[in-house]
């Protein structure tokens, strides 16, 4: 597989664009809080809303737009978009998890079962790492490469060898 090599520079100046759009996001959501503290009058249906706009924005931001300003999508390999697909289909589970939980709050019957959906999104993001260099075309594998797991590869020294080895030692 040809390995794709991203600009470190481009990489932090898209994330630091991602990271600006969450927080601002964010900021909507916290300001809306402190609104409904200070008024006492919560809508749960904005509050829900927010929520789901939040957590819809910030997929789209991390999974789509940055790769595509990163340049990503261009010249594709069948891995590449084998990675993406698989991306994808965790996206949709996570997502589809998360707007369960975040529609259930107001809802006092699904109080014991709330821990679930967040569960699924957490094991769907954390599977989502590990394709994300496939989908990429960055081999993070070879890097990350120990010395002692590069030793292991190597060929052994033949019973020669290793005798004149033991005579230089001595």
């Amino acid at each position: 597989m040809e390995k794709r090599e991203i600009d470190p520079e481009k990489r932090r100046e898209v994330q630091k664009t991602t990271t600006r759009a969450v927080l601002i996001i964010t900021a909507v959501i916290v300001i809306y809080v402190v609104y409904a503290l200070i008024t006492k009058n919560l809508n749960i249906y904005i509050f829900e809303g927010l929520l789901m706009l939040f957590v819809v924005a910030y997929v789209v931001l991390n999974d789509f737009l940055e790769p595509y300003r990163l340049g990503i999508f261009e010249g594709m390999t069948v891995g590449q978009k084998s990675g993406f697909m698989k991306i994808l289909v965790l996206d949709a589970v996570g997502i589809g998890a998360v707007l369960y939980w975040i529609i259930g709050m107001g809802n006092s019957e699904n109080v014991n079962q709330s821990i679930f959906p967040l569960l699924i999104y957490i094991l769907t993001a954390q599977m989502k790492r590990r394709f994300r260099p496939e989908f990429e075309g960055t081999d993070q594998e070879e890097g990350s490469q120990s010395e002692e797991e590069a030793l292991l590869e190597e060929e052994p020294l033949s019973i020669e060898a290793q005798d004149e080895d033991r005579k230089e030692e001595s």
